[in-house]
């Protein structure tokens, strides 16, 4: 028999939760129904952790805290609540198929997780936050910008003809997940010398992320150039 694990565990507990309703609801058949059905699903994530299914793997890596599942309130855990509960589960390749749909679920728990400005995760943490929780680094900067209200992020052009000073330039990377980096030729073809480029200014608009680093590098807004980007790693 395949041994216990935090998965299992999890599934069975909102299988008892179930159980527990039943006198409650003598006339309705869900609840047992459901119950039923995790029991079934928790043996077979355990039998799955033994044989070194990547579903469970995964779960069990990179959402388990303290040997407990990691999002019980969550999505993932929501569903875990109403497996089996409106329609009957007898297949065991539903089964499996759900273990996969619960690795995406637990991804965007994770993710609004590490976006919780109140969590206190740092940016400059973002390779060990992927790692922990099995997302990937454009996810990660994904959650925290999406935490942090950044709904458009711009790449703002300071021209090549414009010193910048050693204090602008630290007042730039100061701001969360700035980087300056040296625009390419073949990309301002127009230009004499391409732009240095302060990626990822999280602004209202075009004009909003000119204000910003106008303000800081002393220049006039309208020698900026300005366009909307992906977020620049």
């Amino acid at each position: 028999m395949a041994a216990v694990t935090a998965l299992g565990d999890f599934f069975r507990e909102r299988a008892a939760a179930h159980r527990a309703t039943v006198s409650e609801h003598p006339d309705d058949p869900r609840p047992a129904r459901s119950a039923d059905a995790l029991d079934a699903l928790a043996d077979d994530a355990d039998r799955a952790t033994e044989e070194g299914l990547f579903q469970t793997r995964y779960l069990l890596e990179h959402h388990v805290v303290d040997g407990s599942f990691a999002w019980p309130d969550g999505q993932s855990g929501r569903a875990v609540s109403r497996w089996g509960f409106d329609q009957p589960v007898n297949d065991p390749a539903e089964r499996e198929q759900f273990l996969m749909d619960l690795c995406d679920l637990a991804k965007q728990d994770a993710c609004r997780h590490v976006g919780d400005p109140h969590n206190g995760y740092d940016r400059d943490d973002a390779e060990a936050i992927a790692k922990r929780f099995g997302l990937s680094l454009e996810l990660v900067h994904h959650a925290l910008d999406t935490g942090r209200g950044y709904a458009h992020l711009f790449a703002v052009g300071i021209p090549f003809w414009h010193e910048l000073s050693e204090a602008a330039r630290a007042q730039l990377e100061e701001i969360d997940g700035v980087k300056l980096v040296e625009g390419k030729d073949e990309h301002f073809p127009d230009e004499d010398e391409p732009p240095l480029l302060a990626c990822n200014i999280a602004a209202d608009d075009e004009a909003h992320a000119r204000e910003i680093v106008a303000r800081i590098v002393d220049i006039d807004p309208d020698a900026l150039g300005v366009g909307r980007t992906q977020r620049v790693l």
